[in-house]
């Protein structure tokens, strides 16, 4: 074990999206690293079929609460915002810019958190799976409300960006072994409810942690599921 502040542990993926027919309109890399006080996530998206691209860095301390987050969005080439959040006691920050009526701004923005926000969604897939540490020991069919902050409200995550406060339902369906393109793992499956008016998604994750699998939402044709894994770990 390092002690030197270092990553003691490294999970490193791809996840592919897909359209209805199966076909590839886009893709993540994730970089999830664990050390000795907390956890870093990063993930670079890319969404063909919308021309968008996502480079996203998550810092999580040691009990996967949020510290703070960074995301950039470039959308067919011009980068149409790049915020970073900052969680602190009692309150939430934004800073950035955000392309309005075609140019770049700075723009600020404090939310009160009364509630402490368990998560933070910035809209990688790998990201969607993190919240699964929020409810550690879900029973098969028990529903959990996860308070938690987004810097966008829409399903691509690259309209209205600011600073957001939302509630996220996670139901946990229970135990599966799923087939995808990476191999065959044994998972978790939750449902996860954005929003009353928004249908639940289905979220695959593996069983022992928390690494992404696969996630169908009928909000979206698209499917995605994780195509190569580099952690050192076997599948089934």
């Amino acid at each position: 074990m390092r002690t030197d502040g270092g990553a003691q542990y490294r999970q490193g993926g791809q996840v592919l999206y897909r359209d209805a027919t199966g076909g590839i309109v886009g893709r993540e890399w994730f970089e999830l690293c664990h050390h000795a006080a907390g956890h870093t996530l990063r993930a670079f998206c890319e969404m063909d079929d919308i021309g968008l691209t996502r480079d996203v860095t998550l810092a999580l301390d040691e009990t996967w609460r949020p510290i703070d987050g960074f995301c950039r969005i470039t959308e067919r080439g011009q980068v149409t915002a790049a915020t970073h959040i900052a969680v602190g006691q009692g309150q939430a920050s934004l800073r950035g810019l955000v392309r309005r009526a075609g140019r770049l701004e700075a723009t600020e923005a404090v939310l009160a958190t009364p509630t402490p926000p368990a998560y933070l969604g910035l809209h990688p897939l790998q990201g969607d799976a993190l919240i699964v540490n929020c409810v550690p020991g879900l029973a098969p069919g028990a529903v959990a409300q996860v308070p938690s902050l987004t810097n966008s409200h829409s399903p691509d995550g690259e309209q209205d960006v600011g600073l957001h406060g939302l509630v996220i339902s996670v139901t946990f369906r229970g135990h599966e072994t799923v087939d995808v393109a990476a191999g065959r793992f044994a998972a978790r499956r939750f449902a996860l409810q954005w929003g009353p008016d928004w249908p639940p998604a289905d979220l695959w994750v593996r069983e022992e942690d928390c690494l992404f699998l696969c996630m169908r939402w009928s909000m979206t044709p698209r499917w995605y599921e994780l195509a190569s894994l580099d952690d050192g770990r076997p599948t089934i």
